[in-house]
């Protein structure tokens, strides 16, 4: 299959998307301000308890809150009707629209949307991967874990995509898996989303 870059595009965010909702939907309830204000502080954001935290990150109205974030999800799943089977898309949409607002619920959707991803056409499933890779890497540089591993295991996932013909990432790549740190990060997804729009 010959995806679109445009696509490609969608698929990618998808795998973004949901990679940071399921991780954050984990968490959730904070169970005190000590990890409240660490969590706010690696996500961008600016409390320090627990209590205001939890209720940010379950308001629908808020555009941080993992059921507004869901939306994006929805929106990328729309875009992309033509390209998933008529049955992933039937179930994906169904399972977007009726995700309950409580965080248990959420992940268990994040899931089931992944497994529906993942079993789709090769081209399809190594974008919405790679969204996945690249989102998990910005947790693990966001919350300060050590972030070789996911590099080392994202490494045969973008050599796939090196393979396809994307070589001009492969420099930027190369540059980050020996010096891993967050500014070479930022780098890479300026290239790699800047490809994607440029070839769109």
């Amino acid at each position: 299959m010959l995806l679109l870059r445009s696509s490609a595009q969608h698929l990618y965010w998808l795998g973004r998307y949901l990679s940071r909702i399921g991780y954050i939907a984990v968490h959730v309830p904070v169970q005190d301000d000590l990890q409240a204000a660490h969590f706010s502080q690696a996500l961008g954001l600016h409390f320090k308890d627990a209590k205001t935290l939890n209720q940010l990150l379950l308001d629908p109205e808020h555009e941080r809150s993992l059921t507004h974030q869901l939306q994006l999800v929805r929106d990328n799943i729309q875009e992309l009707r033509g390209l998933l089977s008529a049955s992933a898309y039937a179930e994906l949409n169904h399972l977007i629209q009726h995700a309950a607002s409580d965080a248990f619920s959420i992940q268990t959707a994040v899931a089931q949307c992944c497994s529906i991803l993942q079993a789709e056409a090769k081209d399809i499933c190594l974008f919405f991967k790679i969204g996945q890779c690249i989102e998990q890497i910005d947790t693990y540089f966001r919350f300060r874990h050590n972030t070789h591993s996911v590099i080392y295991m994202t490494d045969p996932i973008m050599q796939q995509l090196f393979d396809l013909g994307w070589v001009e990432l492969q420099s930027s790549w190369k540059i980050l898996k020996h010096q891993p740190d967050v500014n070479q990060f930022y780098a890479f997804t300026y290239k790699l989303e800047h490809q994607f729009e440029a070839c769109a």
